[in-house]
């Protein structure tokens, strides 16, 4: 089936002119001359490519970009430069506005759209969702890196879609009828992770009953996907760099090494280069890597893609057909289009679930929307996060609580002394027990601080606040966490 185009003039003489480009390329073509007939309309024609002549419509173009993304969120946007519109870059790429000359020729046209087409197909199918360039650029790199055999980095913030980019790295490769294992590198404790990587005899530790095939064997003939690859220790990356070298893997207990075919994709949303330079991550590993650099953009940089991925997440969290219009109103989608989430696509889906249950069978507005955005951007007394790199803001807000938790040890340390020195009453009635009590309830709230700031990663968890892995273990353990 061929594309949908949708042209809004009033102008006869362009009505002809982009019919004389796009009949060529096949597909269906509706055309208006009224823009309020075209906005009641264009929700039902889901558009491929949208060609629109402002003059008809008689209002500026981030009026124009809100009015048209509402309806049609996800059509590649060409509209006629009139001379003004190219003066401010900010609507265009708000709303993902292309612009095109008035005069443009129909052969020339016809080449752009042939073009927007072909980039569409590639993001399609990487299975992202988007229109921006910056989701194009990663669709070409992607699809290139795909095509060959080499090793694949994935940097972005978190929340960017990492896992699902090493999907498609997989998907569009040789390898794609083969398995695709997912290993989160900050999800165990060294030992455990090198088990899982490497495999165990029987009998290698405590607890190896058996033989235990590792990743790499499992894998075999496909792909590897190492998330969170900066945050292993030394010797898993002294192993990794040996079987990546040498495509053989022995196994923890193994006398001998046994040969494995695989690919590796990696990702982190730590900065690698800093880990080189300050010691942490082995630059030999590291170059061994990063064969090709894939960056996947935060959302706040493609701000032209959330009304499409707003639809998305919401036809994927409804039990029936659903429209942008239907739930969302114009400024209810302007706000946000405006808002930076610091949480990138994964906040963005918890965002449109809770307002599912929330505002259930209800139109958001302005209002509303703001309310579930205050929701999130105010976790607790912690500082607000305003469109700063994610991994930023969560430092902040580590930092902050760590403060907060040496500001009150400080004062039940001082409690204690006081007692200790007679300057307040010990009787069963006094205050001693509560402030006890109250130390245990500072404690395990700042290790729950801890374990959901880092998505439940115990190991992480613990050394963000200077304990051991076991005695985090104890800590979730006894409170209950």
């Amino acid at each position: 089936m061929g594309a949908h185009f949708c042209s809004i003039t009033a102008d006869p003489l362009l009505v002809s002119r982009w019919r004389a480009a796009l009949e060529p390329l096949g597909g269906s073509h509706t055309a208006f001359d009224g823009f309020v007939t075209a906005l009641r309309r264009l929700a039902d024609q889901t558009p491929d490519l949208l060609l629109v002549d402002p003059a008809v419509a008689g209002i500026n173009l981030d009026q124009l970009g809100v009015k048209i993304r509402h309806r049609a969120p996800g059509a590649d946007l060409l509209i006629v430069d009139d001379g003004s519109s190219s003066r401010d870059a900010r609507p265009i790429e708000r709303w993902a506005i292309a612009l095109m000359p008035h005069d443009i020729e129909p052969t020339e046209l016809r080449a752009r759209v042939r073009s927007m087409l072909a980039e569409r197909e590639r993001v399609s199918r990487c299975r992202w969702i988007g229109i921006t360039q910056q989701i194009r650029s990663a669709s070409d790199l992607l699809l290139a890196a795909a095509a060959s055999d080499a090793t694949v980095l994935i940097e972005g913030e978190s929340g960017t879609g990492k896992e699902l980019a090493a999907r498609a790295v997989h998907q569009n490769s040789g390898r794609a009828a083969k398995p695709f294992l997912a290993l989160n590198c900050s999800a165990f404790p060294e030992t455990l992770l090198e088990s899982e990587l490497f495999g165990h005899e029987k009998g290698a530790f405590t607890d190896a009953f058996g033989r235990k095939k590792g990743i790499f064997e499992a894998a075999e003939g496909g792909t590897i996907f190492l998330d969170e690859i900066g945050e292993t220790s030394p010797a898993v990356q002294s192993r990794l760099l040996r079987v990546l070298e040498e495509h053989q893997v022995r196994a923890i207990g193994a006398t001998k090494a046994i040969p494995v075919d695989f690919r590796i994709v990696a990702a982190t949303n730590r900065d690698l280069h800093r880990a080189v330079a300050e010691g942490t991550f082995r630059r030999d590993l590291y170059f061994r890597l990063a064969v090709v650099q894939l960056t996947l953009p935060p959302l706040r940089d493609r701000k032209g893609d959330i009304p499409a991925l707003l639809l998305h997440h919401l036809k994927a969290s409804a039990k029936k057909p659903v429209s942008l219009t239907e739930r969302l109103d114009e400024q209810a989608l302007a706000r946000l289009v405006d808002y930076d989430w610091p949480g990138n696509i994964r906040e963005l889906r918890n965002f449109v679930e809770r307002a599912g249950v929330r505002f259930a069978g209800q139109r958001l507005d302005h209002d509303s929307v703001g309310s579930l955005l205050e929701t999130v951007r105010t976790p607790l007394n912690l500082p607000v996060p305003t469109g700063r790199k994610a991994d930023n803001v969560e430092r902040e807000m580590i930092f902050a609580a760590l403060s907060e938790l040496k500001r009150d040890l400080g004062f039940l340390k001082a409690r204690v002394e006081r007692i200790a020195g007679g300057e307040v009453a010990t009787d069963a009635s006094a205050a001693p027990s509560s402030d006890f009590a109250s130390m245990r309830q500072i404690e395990r709230e700042r290790i729950a601080l801890a374990l959901k700031q880092t998505h439940g990663n115990r190991a992480k968890a613990a050394k963000l606040l200077g304990i051991g892995e076991r005695t985090m273990y104890r800590k979730i353990r006894e409170y209950g966490l």
